[in-house]
């Protein structure tokens, strides 16, 4: 029997055809409609993911800087005090020096004190918006024996607001002969201390109301 393809009845198959071909051209359209939704949502899902993490993140921060205002603002307020952060309090330098005198009977004292610089120290230290400053006092004292300078240090220690350092001393004996007189000056001193104090490298100062 022969075949003739001119004996199909393409009239009959059009509609089953156009309706295969509109089958995929939608399937198509709903799988690749499915992929850029899916597409579009992972993105969605990334960027809320993203923002989630970044609030997560400021949240510690702001726990975290919290939590070390809590450790470490009460130490910032005592070193305040202390007159190791913010302004010199020299007035309570003189006033401590003028006690000790007192305290301890010194045959003589005098001082002067240089005006504040700022302070390089011989080491790498990062100050992170701060700056050392120093101001420089010269003791001249008239002491009965050596041992009147060390209570005279200990009793700027224990009274004195700030920190300080010692640069250098030097002893003159006044005369031969040792007198145990309070009020006669066998030992002439002479002593640079260098008052240190920290504050911000701008015009501004650390104020605690």
């Amino acid at each position: 029997m022969e075949n003739n393809d001119s004996n199909i009845d393409w009239s009959i198959l059009r509609g089953s055809i156009i309706f295969l071909i509109l089958c995929l051209v939608i399937c198509s359209g709903l799988i690749g409609g499915s992929y850029y939704f899916n597409d579009s949502q992972n993105r969605e899902l990334k960027r809320n993911k993203a923002i989630f993490t970044s609030i997560s993140r400021k949240y510690l921060d702001v726990d975290q800087e919290e939590k070390l205002v809590q450790d470490f603002y009460p130490q910032f307020v005592k070193l305040y005090n202390k007159g190791i952060i913010g302004r010199e309090q020299r007035l309570n330098w003189i006033e401590a020096l003028r006690q000790s005198g007192e305290q301890i009977k010194l045959p003589a004292l005098r001082y002067s004190i240089n005006s504040q610089q700022e302070y390089t120290p011989g080491f790498d230290i990062n100050y992170q918006g701060y700056k050392l400053y120093r101001s420089t006092m010269e003791l001249n004292l008239g002491l009965l024996h050596e041992g009147d300078l060390f209570k005279l240090l200990n009793y700027i220690n224990k009274n004195a607001n700030g920190t300080y350092t010692i640069s250098e001393c030097s002893f003159e004996l006044d005369g031969i002969e040792i007198k145990y007189d309070k009020n006669h000056t066998n030992i002439s001193a002479k002593c640079m201390l260098h008052w240190i104090t920290i504050d911000l490298d701008d015009d501004r100062r650390i104020e605690i109301g």
